[in-house]
């Protein structure tokens, strides 16, 4: 009986030593794919606190945390037109506790004008699903002489008038480019940095114009400061349905939609990115969900299934390439 006593102490003490020298059981059962998310998750967001991309991720991450039983938590990276943010999670271990707030800005549009990005927007993410879209307009004065969009580029070709965006390489930029090109017409572009001092001077008098997101340029329009004479959309928006689309006043080629979605590392299990593309399609569906989106101003995007982010992606981030090639669009 002794030497069988012996023996279980032995193997108890053989095991223990095992164990204590490999990753435990818990350990191992944490990173399973299949029981995810066992602790917190980090949303990183690559803009600072406050921007449409900030007020979705809170959004979102709250909705998260509630159906998943796990914090997640946003964790804002700017700087680089968004390219510090993505280049962490790039780098991240995927292993679905860092995921990203990709934008069409700084997922699509700055591999076109950064040539040394830490970053492939295409091979160094997995897309989750493309969640909200911010479609462009052109805004003037309430005040001004500009009414419609023929106004402004008849006066434009007139005249060398100042034209306002938020910064070089922004999406805005970009959507600058399109209507020129498209409309074959020119200003004197001037970067602010952001958008409010750029509305502060078209308001002024001292700017013509200026490119905005909808939800950026939505209060000012409702209070009568801003005028909208153009939507950049393939349809007018819900929020400004008095407002023309670029087709709908002849010019063509000028659509420039912004989104916001939700992207993983490359090589995250599909078991973790196909439980939160599910919980991002209940998102989309949940009334309340659907009222804060109004009230932000957002548009949800009608296909929010992984493929179709890849796709967007892929297309767009070829797009802008040309574009910024054609128009010589650079970051400085």
């Amino acid at each position: 009986m002794r030497c069988k006593h012996r023996l279980v102490v032995s193997l108890s003490v053989a095991s223990s030593m095992l164990m204590a020298a490999s990753p435990s059981f818990a350990q191992l059962r944490a990173e399973d794919p299949a029981v995810w998310p066992t602790r917190p998750v980090k949303l990183v967001v690559p803009t600072a606190p406050g921007q449409a991309s900030d007020a979705l991720a809170r959004l979102l991450a709250d909705y998260f945390s509630k159906a998943f039983g796990k914090s997640f938590v946003v964790d804002n990276r700017p700087g680089a037109g968004g390219s510090i943010g993505l280049g962490a999670v790039a780098a991240a271990a995927p292993d679905g506790y860092t995921l990203v707030i990709g934008s069409s800005g700084p997922l699509t549009m700055s591999p076109a004008i950064y040539p040394k990005l830490s970053f492939d927007p295409i091979k160094d993410f997995e897309p989750i699903a493309n969640i909200a879209l911010t479609p462009q307009l052109i805004a003037v004065s309430s005040s001004g002489p500009y009414k419609t969009l023929a106004d402004l580029t008849a006066a434009a070709k007139q005249r060398y008038l100042p034209f306002a965006i938020p910064s070089l390489g922004s999406t805005a930029h970009f959507a600058y480019a399109a209507f020129t090109r498209s409309a074959k017409v020119e200003f004197n572009l001037i970067p602010f940095r952001g958008n409010a001092q750029g509305a502060s001077q078209v308001m002024a008098g001292d700017v013509a114009a200026m490119y905005d997101t909808v939800p950026g340029a939505l209060s000012l329009i409702k209070a009568g400061k801003l005028r909208a004479i153009a939507v950049a959309g393939t349809q007018r928006s819900p929020f400004l349905p008095d407002t023309p689309t670029f087709a709908e006043q002849g010019v063509a080629g000028a659509d420039v939609i912004g989104w916001i979605g939700l992207a993983a590392p490359a090589k995250t299990p599909s078991l973790i990115l196909d439980k939160l593309n599910a919980q991002v399609r209940l998102f989309l569906e949940s009334a309340a969900i659907q009222e804060s989106l109004k009230n932000m101003a957002f548009v949800p995007v009608a296909d929010s299934s992984r493929s179709a982010f890849a796709k967007t992606i892929q297309s767009e981030t070829s797009r802008w390439a040309k574009l910024a090639k054609d128009a010589n669009i650079r970051a400085e």
